[in-house]
């Protein structure tokens, strides 16, 4: 009898330590489970602040299309209400505009067929331009194009979400407008 005693208390043992690795097994699972949704959460609001930036450039951009001139690209509002991409709202604030460069746009880009290229066509800048050999090309024409760039950024407290996105965008101006 004493073998079925001891049998009997060795199968206790055995069974207690495997219910202790499988409540292991369950608690690593559920503290993984817990750190994969924090990820997927923080990937989400991430992904959902770069979509309230792109949507603030675009806004910023639409303004510039309408802008009778350039000195309206630079006054343009730095901040917007709350914008939804769906989830949470966003609270997104820009620096207005920015002119980066000008460049003269020459007669030889120019083409009838394209409307905005007609009021270039007007007449011709007085200065010409210069080529990488310093010799004087033909005459630009009336126009140049400018590249302007915008900076949108997201800091949500609620989320710790920071996010910073930058945009260029060409626009085409009068040979006398300079960058600002």
């Amino acid at each position: 009898m004493n073998t079925q005693a001891t049998q009997k208390g060795t199968t206790l043992i055995v069974t207690l330590i495997m219910m202790v690795v499988l409540t292991l097994l369950v608690i690593s699972a559920i503290r993984f489970g817990n750190i994969n949704l924090k990820i997927a959460g923080n990937m989400q609001s991430q992904s959902e602040a770069v979509a309230a930036t792109q949507i603030a450039i675009e806004r910023v951009m639409e303004q510039v299309k309408d802008a009778p001139n350039i000195d309206k690209i630079a006054a343009s509002t730095t901040s917007t209400p709350a914008i939804n991409t769906g989830g949470a709202d966003y609270k997104v604030a820009w620096k207005a505009p920015a002119c980066v460069s000008t460049r003269p746009v020459s007669n030889a880009e120019l083409s009838t067929s394209k409307p905005a290229d007609l009021p270039c066509f007007e007449s011709s800048d007085s200065d010409k331009q210069v080529n990488a050999s310093g010799s004087l090309t033909t005459s630009p024409s009336a126009c140049n194009d400018q590249q302007w760039g915008v900076e949108a950024s997201v800091d949500d407290p609620s989320s710790g979400t920071k996010v910073t996105t930058y945009q260029g965008f060409s626009v085409r101006v009068s040979a006398q407008v300079q960058c600002p």
